[in-house]
């Protein structure tokens, strides 16, 4: 085991020669140090094929050694294929908050899958399709896609044939599946020399043949690194932008945790990352870079780098996750006045198997998930759902693998429901005051309102709620002039069915709604009258 911060981290134990290629699935970000309050989080790809024990162990990591090997024949590993669906139309217009489902703007849901070879990335994007989600954020290190060790390039910046060749496979087959991809590169892992990392594997270090005696190189204006890794980029880009189902380009993910980077030099990395987007992709998808949370990287975040905010929340140091999410994205969105995707989310950034991490796989932990999904879906954020562990990165913890991923299938079930076919043009965080039991938030616009409210009681680690939740109200600051508004109450177990509903007339600026009697959650959606 390793100790970071105080806490205490569980390390898969595998082959010596694969060690290196499980990232950082199961190890800690790095501490980011910030005048904010610090969140943990972690990025991840996945590894190699053979099965896994685990055994907790002081024993430190073994001196690895790599040596480059011969660019392997070009393969493309076949997975299964699905009988094929109509690909949605999905876009977006710079200066909406929304991407537009087939011309309306649309609140979408996503998925981060994993896997330990190509056909569990297939599995799980089928899984994304039996639940009507939108895209998969996928990160292109993943060594069960091959390239040396996850890595996509040589050496001498060439691409690596096998892992392009493996992750178009995969956007055909999301494509077969309706679904888009948002596929995220670089970051920290790679290019850090101390903790945990994969510098040693990186075709870019001197010892393996390339260009940089000092990972730091990556973010050095115009290093002979930084040049070759944006040739390498284009090269990708330019190919996989061929792929109709290219939703967005995440250029750099949390690109504030490599060692040693100043703001400064992250918003240039980040401003030609971009720049190289804008001219390879020539049907002008949205690029974005990411940082990890509280990075105090405001200037980078109001950077024209990135067109929308991928934010990746872990609700430290409680699980509340649903109360992080809606301040974070309602904060990011008024300080930023960009619209936010969560890229990435989760009760704790902390692996599962970790006395921090173990909230994530208590009893009674999809119920803190459900409620995160509803609290996405009314924060104002253009998705939802969006998980880390559940979504795919719980695969590689022998106690839950693949079986435990399934389970939280749909999770999002209900919120799929409940907003399909909702209209999100001008769709704003709405004023809210709520009595004392409830906890919720509200969107919308001068014609519908969308609400969701819990159980205040109702918070981790044992989420335990009232048998009932009676007399309470909400009310709303409404835009618009309408005087009459009806109120559907909706079941959020199922997000279709109709408790109950009223009508309510405007007090000058505002509404006042009485929630019916509920357990756990309620939802509701509120039209204008004429």
């Amino acid at each position: 085991m390793i100790t970071r911060n105080g806490h205490t981290f569980f390390i898969i134990v595998v082959v010596l020669t694969m060690l290196t290629e499980l990232l950082s699935s199961c190890v800690p970000r790095p501490t980011v140090v910030s005048p904010l309050p610090s969140v943990t989080a972690v990025i991840s790809t996945d590894a190699p094929y053979p099965t896994l024990t685990w055994t907790p162990s002081d024993t430190p990591f073994p001196t690895l050694t790599w040596t480059p090997a011969v660019t392997p024949t070009p393969t493309r590993t076949r997975m299964p294929t699905p009988t094929r669906v109509p690909l949605p139309f999905l876009a977006w217009n710079p200066g909406e908050g929304y991407f537009r489902l087939n011309g309306k703007p649309a609140f979408l849901f996503s998925r981060n899958p994993a896997g330990w070879k190509p056909s569990d990335w297939a599995t799980i994007a089928g899984m994304a399709h039996q639940q009507s989600d939108h895209f998969v954020r996928v990160g292109t290190s993943s060594a069960s896609m091959g390239g040396y060790h996850g890595y996509g390039y040589t050496p001498r910046g060439e691409i690596q044939e096998d892992w392009s060749n493996n992750w178009e496979n995969f956007f055909d087959t999301a494509e077969v599946n309706g679904l888009y991809v948002l596929p995220i590169f670089g970051g920290w892992i790679d290019w850090n020399d101390t903790g945990y990392n994969t510098w040693r594997d990186n075709p870019f270090n001197s010892s393996n043949g390339g260009p940089a005696g000092d990972p730091r190189e990556i973010f050095k204006k115009d290093s002979p690194t930084q040049l070759l890794y944006l040739k390498w980029f284009k090269m990708v880009v330019t190919r996989w932008s061929a792929h109709k189902n290219t939703l967005a380009w995440e250029a750099v993910t949390e690109v504030n945790l490599i060692n040693g980077i100043s703001q400064s030099e992250g918003i240039y990395f980040a401003e030609q990352l971009a720049k190289v987007v804008r001219e390879a992709d020539t049907l002008h998808r949205p690029v974005t870079s990411s940082v990890a949370d509280y990075s105090g990287w405001t200037n980078f975040l109001h950077s024209d780098a990135l067109d929308f905010i991928s934010l990746h929340p872990y609700a430290l140091p409680d699980g509340k996750l649903d109360i992080y999410l809606l301040q974070e994205v309602r904060q990011y969105m008024d300080l930023y006045h960009k619209p936010v995707l969560i890229g990435e989310s989760g009760l704790r950034a902390a692996t599962p198997d970790s006395a921090d991490g173990k909230i994530t796989v208590l009893p009674n932990a999809r119920t803190g998930i459900q409620h995160a999904i509803w609290a996405d879906l009314v924060s104002g954020a253009m998705n939802g759902r969006a998980l880390w562990w559940e979504d795919g990165y719980g695969i590689y913890f022998p106690a839950l693998g693949m079986y435990w991923v399934e389970k939280y299938t749909d999770v999002e079930a209900p919120v799929v429901q409940f907003s399909a076919g909702v209209n999100m043009d001008g769709f704003k965080p709405i004023p809210a005051w709520a009595s004392g039991k409830v906890f919720g938030a509200a969107l919308g616009n001068e014609k519908m309102v969308i609400g969701w409210y819990r159980d205040a009681s109702c918070e981790p680690p044992d989420w335990n709620m009232e048998p009932v939740i009676s007399n309470q109200t909400v009310t709303l600051t409404i835009p618009g002039t309408a005087a009459s508004w009806l109120v559907d109450f909706y079941n959020t177990k199922t997000g279709t069915e109709i408790v109950s509903s009223t009508t309510v007339t405007r007090n000058g600026g505002t509404i006042t709604i009485t929630l019916p009697d509920f357990t756990d959650d309620i939802a509701f959606k509120i039209h204008a009258q004429k």
